[in-house]
């Protein structure tokens, strides 16, 4: 636990789980019934594809790789005077291979622990990947700029990455963070079945409240909090009104990373067609709530 006390209450038992809350910081933490050693880098030794650094169809890697210049000229947007970035879970690479080609970034790194997406960004994008966990990594120069998206969730450690990255950034350097969101109207509604719950992976749960008051302990200045994405939200939402419905594990999400050629995707596509516009509507309305899908915050570096 972050904040290293007992005071917790268990909030919601999921299927071999329990999701505990610490009624002092707000931290909501997920435990398995069942204690067992993982180790981070087998857990995602198949989480992208050998062959493509992917994890979807072709189509659908296209969307990802479109978000993904998204989300390199937001980054750009936030301080255009920027050159150098440390992207914390990098991901396929896309992030650091658009701010290098297109806002001439002249230092982009990135860290991966999952092999082939690993390979797939040094040996096909030709970047500065290192293979580590964040905590194990020694870099002498400092950032302008770190991201960390989608991330903060799955590591054992996050207060820990928070103050390694108040260290790495330079003067007045900037964190682009971005997690689920906890208190999304979808998770409230759905509960077990919120496909940002993926309690495979996610071992934490924040809230915008409990995220900020973490990057307030370390010292940064918060300049901007939204809870609306463009890539996550309306998918999340959707997907997660289709588990509620269906009493199911996220299929048509799975069906996108599989293509298996199970009958029942018909109906679970159907649903997820017919859910998309109005979740999409609900999160538009929400957009200046803190119950949206996701919290993004821009913060800086307060020395």
């Amino acid at each position: 636990m972050i904040c290293q006390n007992e005071n917790v209450k268990i909030i919601l038992e999921p299927k071999d789980y329990k999701l505990y809350k610490c009624l002092d910081c707000g931290l909501i933490f997920a435990r398995k019934n069942k204690e067992e050693t993982l180790i981070q880098t087998e857990v995602y030794s198949n989480y992208y594809k050998e062959d493509t650094g992917g994890r979807f169809s072709n189509i659908v890697e296209s969307l990802v790789k479109m978000f993904r210049f998204m989300r390199a000229y937001k980054i750009y947007s936030i301080n255009t005077k920027a050159k150098s970035i440390l992207d914390i879970g990098s991901g396929r690479g896309w992030i650091l291979y658009f701010l290098k080609k297109y806002f001439k970034y002249d230092r982009a790194v990135g860290t991966q622990i999952a092999i082939n997406a690993f390979k797939f960004s040094t040996e096909k994008l030709k970047l500065e990947i290192y293979n580590k966990d964040l905590l194990e990594l020694s870099l002498e120069k400092k950032f302008d700029i770190v991201s960390i998206l989608h991330v903060l969730e799955h590591v054992e450690k996050p207060e820990e990455y928070i103050k390694k990255i108040y260290e790495l950034l330079g003067e007045e350097g900037i964190l682009f963070i971005e997690v689920p969101n906890y208190n999304a109207w979808a998770r409230k509604i759905t509960g077990k079945h919120w496909l940002a719950l993926d309690l495979k992976h996610h071992l934490f749960f924040f809230t915008p409240k409990s995220l900020t008051d973490l990057l307030n302990k370390y010292n940064f200045k918060i300049k901007k909090l939204e809870t609306f994405s463009l890539e996550y939200s309306t998918f999340t939402s959707t997907q997660s009104v289709v588990n509620w419905i269906t009493d199911s594990d996220s299929y048509f999400f799975k069906w996108l990373q599989k293509r298996d050629c199970n009958p029942k995707i018909i109906w679970h596509a159907f649903l997820f067609i017919l859910f998309f516009l109005p979740c999409f509507l609900i999160n538009l309305i929400l957009y200046f709530s803190k119950s949206g899908e996701v919290i993004t915050i821009t913060a800086q570096k307060n020395d």
